[in-house]
């Protein structure tokens, strides 16, 4: 098990309220022995989209994005399904920072807190419902869909505030942290193996009744 430790800062919209907020956030990621030359790069894609792209954002919920596209300045922006309180954003970080992995580490866990939450700190985990929860809960919400998928992406992707929102297309090859042996993922909604699937799969036994006998 590896504890990532690291903190960033945000300009926050909820409700009608715009809050200055900095985080403490704790990832604890599992190893995937048969991925370990990847290893570095995939830490470096963690602690990238930390300090790069979630650091110095916006974070906002999608019900107030016709506002906040009318302000006339830059930004990198951040949308969550609803306002982007602490839990959901526990949630969120959990399902984004497990994609971008694509395998080489699975996030066991992930602990949020903030100073205006006043430290209380979020626990999210593969016990609670892990990458699955998010599109469990706005399932019947068509109108978030794309905005849930977005953070099943496993490119750094984000919205860019210039003279409206725009998606940028934004990618790890860019950046040189693309793994050598990458598999083409669909287009709507990057591939997560979960944690759970993943200790199935090395637990499951070899069926001999499949070896050739003479």
């Amino acid at each position: 098990m590896i504890e990532l430790r690291e903190t960033f800062s945000t300009t926050m919209v909820i409700e009608d309220v715009i809050l200055p907020n900095t985080f403490s956030i704790v990832v604890n990621l599992v190893v995937n022995n048969q991925k370990n030359k990847f290893y570095n790069k995939a830490m470096d894609r963690v602690q990238y989209y930390i300090s790069e792209i979630l650091d110095n954002s916006i974070f906002i919920g999608s019900h107030n994005l016709k506002e906040i596209s009318e302000l006339p300045f830059k930004a990198q922006v951040h949308i969550f399904p609803d306002d982007p309180w602490d839990h959901l954003i526990a949630m969120c970080l959990y399902t984004k920072l497990n994609s971008i992995c694509e395998e080489v580490f699975f996030v066991d866990s992930i602990s949020i807190s903030s100073n205006q939450a006043q430290n209380v700190s979020h626990h999210f985990s593969e016990v609670d419902g892990g990458s699955q929860n998010l599109i469990d809960i706005f399932d019947d919400d068509p109108d978030n869909q794309e905005f849930i998928k977005y953070w099943y992406k496993p490119q750094p992707q984000l919205f860019l505030l210039h003279e409206g929102l725009k998606l940028t297309d934004h990618t790890w090859a860019d950046v040189e942290m693309e793994y050598e042996e990458k598999k083409n993922l669909p287009d709507d909604l990057g591939t997560v193996v979960t944690l759970k699937d993943f200790q199935k799969a090395k637990a499951k036994p070899k069926d001999n009744d499949d070896d050739n006998t003479a």
